[in-house]
């Protein structure tokens, strides 16, 4: 295979692991996200990205955290794939063959976060679909817009303690 066909292969394949963790970050509703789902796409930027994947992983990992308590789902893992996401990328720059199976088997894990999800979205809930549809009464997703009382970073305030 000629290594320009090889690096387009590797694009499309990167191209669609991003767009997997971004679509998992716009299941988490927007007050337990700890990353905007657009800002994945800053790991395509050139040496700037293999930093930034480190902060990806973490803010994922945290933002599946807050909307796993909130919804009060299961995990089979506690930490929501840091470890796996951390050792890809580690083994990734010290070992290429292990760090792929590493990279796989993060993709795989956050593919299944976000299909759990998805499947357990309801209405008050944000689906990767309805991110931008506008809220009954015409307002936008904006949480500055939004009336309603949120709970932030899953603890109460005094005037929520009833």
């Amino acid at each position: 295979i000629n290594s320009g066909l090889l690096l387009l292969i590797a694009t499309i394949v990167s191209l669609i692991f991003l767009q997997t963790l971004s679509r998992c970050l716009a299941q988490c509703s927007p007050r337990n996200r700890t990353m905007k789902p657009g800002h994945v796409w800053l790991n395509l930027i050139p040496f700037f990205g293999m930093v930034w994947m480190f902060i990806t992983i973490i803010r994922i990992s945290d933002s599946l955290k807050n909307e796993f308590r909130d919804r009060k789902l299961r995990s089979d893992d506690p930490q929501f794939g840091k470890m796996t996401g951390i050792l890809f990328l580690v083994l990734s720059y010290f070992c290429g063959p292990i760090g792929f199976i590493f990279w796989i088997m993060y993709w795989v894990k956050i593919a299944r976060y976000k299909k759990q999800l998805k499947k357990s979205t309801t209405g008050g809930n944000v689906a990767e679909d309805q991110e931008e549809r506008p809220r009954r009464g015409g307002k936008g997703r904006d949480d500055e817009e939004d009336d309603r009382p949120r709970r932030r970073g899953g603890r109460q305030t005094d005037d929520e303690e009833d």
